[in-house]
């Protein structure tokens, strides 16, 4: 029998990398048209994180409340 806690899965929209799921640990990108905007993590406990971008929409810093 194949371990699935090792697997890694990405989902892709439009070429975009949306969501990428690990095990247990999912982690999802939500973007208005190329730009990402905020970024949602859960591994049992869920994080939320807003991107700070360039212009050319590189993530540079990602800011949480915590």
């Amino acid at each position: 029998m194949q371990n699935n806690a090792n697997k890694t899965l990405l989902f892709y929209q439009n070429g975009k990398l949306i969501t990428l799921k690990t095990g247990e640990q999912n982690r999802s990108i939500f973007r208005h048209s190329d730009v990402p905007l905020a970024e949602q993590q859960s591994d049992g406990i869920q994080s939320v994180g807003l991107l700070v971008t360039d212009d050319k929409g590189s993530v540079l810093q990602v800011e949480t409340d915590s």
